[in-house]
């Protein structure tokens, strides 16, 4: 059960947690949580399995609502995220879990929920999105292309 992570104090920040808790029937997930992001900041998040890390990640992703507590994100108050608001926000976060769609591209599995769109019709702008995923590539030094399905990837690659 995690507690008091990070408090803030200056009111600089991006993203302030007050007061989070998470029950699940007969489990306290979270206990009072208090966290603030600063601009710049890189914040780790560690500890012992069962401690909460993957429940306050997904109610930061607006997967999970919590059962108390507040969010400010772009100053606004919020009692929960949805997923959307999340991602417009630019909270991302890698799963543990590999939940990767083997059917698809790379591309497609990055972008996927929030598509590059064109046209009238706003259909799938693949080029785009491979153009937008080959930097991200680069940058970690890939030696597959944003248009290799997934499917044939390694599990390290994945």
């Amino acid at each position: 059960m995690m507690n008091k992570v990070h408090p803030s104090g200056d009111g600089g920040a991006l993203l302030e947690i007050e007061g989070i808790s998470k029950v699940y029937p007969g489990i306290l997930a979270l206990d009072n949580i208090c966290f603030s992001l600063k601009p710049g900041e890189v914040v780790g998040l560690i500890g012992e399995n069962g401690a909460g890390k993957s429940t306050f990640m997904k109610i930061l992703g607006g997967v999970t609502e919590p059962s108390a507590g507040s969010i400010r994100l772009g100053g606004q108050t919020h009692s929960a995220l949805t997923v959307s608001q999340s991602l417009d926000a630019g909270i991302a976060f890698v799963h543990q879990e590999l939940n990767l769609f083997d059917n698809l591209d790379v591309a497609a599995n990055v972008y996927l929920g929030r598509e590059i769109v064109s046209g009238p019709f706003r259909l799938v702008d693949s080029d785009a999105m491979y153009t937008a995923v080959q930097p991200i590539l680069d940058r970690l030094g890939a030696s597959f292309r944003p248009d290799t399905p997934v499917s044939t990837l390694s599990l390290a690659d994945r």
